[in-house]
């Protein structure tokens, strides 16, 4: 089958929310489709970094948005009714480049990874259209309302009011819809009239495996991973520092927390003392930071979706604490699998009950590994939406691995 795949970022190298799910379809669909992607980058860095993912389709079609082109087009419609989200994924030679593909090549399907590039194909009819909304994007912007000061809490809004005028549009003229966890279909359900399948984030279980052989390197050592210039990612490792930590530092003076991502902002390079708290910047390969630790946490106050990090830590078998929007969506079992805690004291306390008792953190650890492997294994995920490609919205849409739903749908809950 013949399939043009767009995406809101280059999706290679996969080391980040944004590019770990779309990476994942499309190595899994080229294997026996015909897999033509279009995508955007910010800069020739990115565009040369991301020439790999060749190996994994047949046609890789890049267009360019320089920072100031995206940041322009995005202060240019906030004074408009048009997304400023979706001006900042525009990129008029990929959109030539789109219209050409679509002229010249007879696409058998459609596959829309984020609702910011459906416009580049909103129109065109002729084949089955898939649109992977991965994040109710609106909600994300009206919960950022909710938790700001005016007036950053009025563009907010009117953002996540655009923003869910267009999710409702574009769905109009694709087939079905896929978000990345079940709450994410109970908002996009509300004003989308389509078929909407749940098919959550995975991992890939061969690349994050465990390879320190007894403890981890530190017996108190605390490890945060992600993107860290993303607006949640900045406030939870703050939060972290100045509400929680000093409470675990009560208790376990010597413990260090690691902040491992790429481009830390300024408040999050403020946060490293020298001493306790380490600012890592990118790392190539983020493995090694969770074999040396001994607990991973996620505090994050608002999160969309379905946090990879947090399956990293749980493939890596490293016990994680979570606050109750990082673990939305995940298919576990809090105290069993993750232990959730949803105010500083009962998260300080979950993160000393894992550094003082090694038997307890062989237990979550082991447990979280087998939660993964059972419902977060990309392969059996995307065998669902392989299906959904090429056959369409139907029962056998849905991927049904052993014991466990991983793809819900179709319809609305």
């Amino acid at each position: 089958m013949r399939i043009l795949f767009l995406c809101h970022r280059l999706p290679y190298p996969p080391k980040r929310g944004g590019k770990i799910r779309p990476f994942n379809m499309i190595r899994h669909l080229s294997r026996r489709h015909e897999v033509t992607v279009a995508t955007v980058a910010r800069s020739a860095a990115e565009v040369a970094e991301g020439q790999d993912l060749r190996k994994y389709c047949h046609e890789l079609h890049v267009g360019q948005i320089p920072t100031y082109a995206g940041w322009g087009r995005f202060g240019l419609y906030t004074a408009t009714t048009y997304p400023a989200t979706f001006g900042y994924f525009y990129s008029p030679a990929l959109d030539r480049t789109v219209q050409t593909l679509l002229a010249t090549r007879d696409f058998e399907a459609i596959f829309v990874h984020c609702s910011s590039m459906g416009p580049y194909v909103a129109r065109h009819r002729g084949c089955r259209k898939i649109l992977d909304y991965g994040d109710a994007d609106s909600e994300k912007w009206l919960e950022y309302a909710r938790a700001s000061r005016f007036p950053l809490s009025l563009g907010f809004a009117l953002e996540g009011r655009k923003v869910r005028r267009y999710e409702r549009w574009l769905a109009e003229g694709f087939d079905a819809c896929s978000v990345n966890a079940p709450r994410e279909r109970e908002v996009l359900g509300q004003y989308v009239d389509k078929p909407i399948y749940v098919f959550p984030n995975g991992v890939d279980l061969d690349y994050f495996r465990p390879q320190r052989e007894g403890g981890p390197a530190s017996p108190a050592r605390v490890v945060f991973t992600g993107n860290m210039s993303y607006k949640p990612n900045v406030e939870a490792v703050g939060d972290f520092v100045s509400r929680i930590l000093p409470r675990v530092w009560a208790r376990r003076p010597e413990t260090e927390f690691y902040i491992v991502g790429m481009d830390p902002s300024p408040a999050v390079r403020r946060l490293a003392d020298g001493r306790r708290i380490v600012v890592t910047g990118r790392v190539d390969d983020v493995r090694p930071y969770f074999d040396a630790a001994t607990v991973a946490v996620a505090p994050l106050r608002i999160a969309r979706g379905l946090q990879n990090k947090v399956l990293e830590a749980m493939a890596m078998r490293v016990p994680v604490v979570a606050s109750p929007a990082a673990f939305n969506g995940i298919n576990a079992e809090a105290g069993r699998d993750v232990l959730v805690a949803d105010d500083p004291e009962s998260f300080s306390r979950g993160v000393v009950s894992l550094l003082d008792d090694p038997l307890l953190r062989d237990r979550h650890a082991a447990a979280a590994r087998t939660c993964v492997e059972r419902n977060h294994d990309w392969a059996r995920i995307l065998n669902g939406l392989e299906r959904l490609v090429t056959e369409g919205p139907g029962p056998r849409a849905e991927a049904l691995p052993e014991g466990e739903d991983v793809a819900a749908g179709p319809g609305k809950v």
